[in-house]
């Protein structure tokens, strides 16, 4: 959980003008809401607060440099990858957002109040998508060591050849245990749990690449672009092409809603 030191915001509010101050103030409490909504999951809470915000200190906004508008940005990425690293399994999942919009950000500045609630709203849409069910570390406290030691190396090696007892014997566990304790653990067996994260990994590469099926299936591993469908379907209940196409369709809807969001008048 992330807190605040008030005693810290206030000493550093003095030593700052005014109008750059309120407006750091007034950002960190609600980077604060959209990380506490975040850890509990309230996407809907979340979006109130962030209306809110803008509804209620705009004038702040409109004051703060586009350096102050950027930092800010900048620093609700690192604390949602924070928060998402901590409670998650698929740390990479997180990583990986991060740094695409960290590498975003450095050409992209919001030149206006409309342009950053706009990057704002991106960002914490897209974080809270990354959240499923299964994948939420309930308890540090409840997850085995050996099972942290699993997931962590199959996310970190999707591009790379796998098999579960080889895992085992490379962080020097025995592999009837750890195969029965992550069984127990997560609900499914570890060579389920390598195909699940392919998966998940190709669909970043249907979103965000234009890179044919054939060109994926060999990048992840599969025998053959069929044997990639067969699991894709699997877990996904629907063919990597309709995926595809479903979301490109998706996401430009998005892009056209946000672009008519920001014309409208405040």
């Amino acid at each position: 959980m992330f807190y605040y030191d008030y005693d810290q915001l206030n000493f550093s509010r003095r030593k700052l003008d005014s109008k750059k101050s309120n407006y750091l103030l007034r950002f960190s409490f609600l980077e604060y809401s959209l990380i506490f909504n975040f850890e509990k999951r309230e996407p809907g809470r979340a979006e109130r607060e962030l209306n809110s915000f803008f509804e209620h200190h705009i004038e702040l906004i409109k004051e703060a440099s586009h350096e102050d508008l950027h930092r800010s940005l900048v620093n609700v990425v690192g604390d949602f990858a924070m928060t998402g690293l901590a409670n998650h399994f698929n740390a990479t999942n997180f990583v990986q957002l991060r740094e695409a919009y960290l590498d975003w950000l450095t050409d992209e500045k919001p030149e206006n109040p409309e342009a950053f609630r706009k990057i704002l709203g991106l960002i914490y849409k897209d974080f809270f998508a990354l959240q499923t069910p299964e994948d939420q570390i309930t308890s540090t406290n409840t997850v085995p060591k050996q099972v942290y030691q699993i997931t962590y190396y199959v996310n970190m090696h999707l591009y790379d050849k796998m098999q579960p007892i080889r895992i085992a014997e490379y962080l020097n566990l025995s592999y009837q245990y750890v195969s029965r304790l992550f069984t127990h653990t997560m609900g499914l067996s570890i060579q389920s749990y390598i195909d699940k994260q392919r998966v998940d990994e190709s669909k970043k590469l249907l979103l965000h690449t234009d890179l044919p099926l054939n060109e994926i299936s060999r990048m992840l591993n599969y025998y053959d672009s069929s044997n990639y469908i067969k699991h894709f379907k699997k877990f996904s209940d629907t063919t990597p092409k309709q995926y595809r196409l479903h979301n490109q369709r998706k996401r430009l809807q998005i892009k056209q809603d946000a672009l008519a969001e920001t014309a409208r008048p405040y």
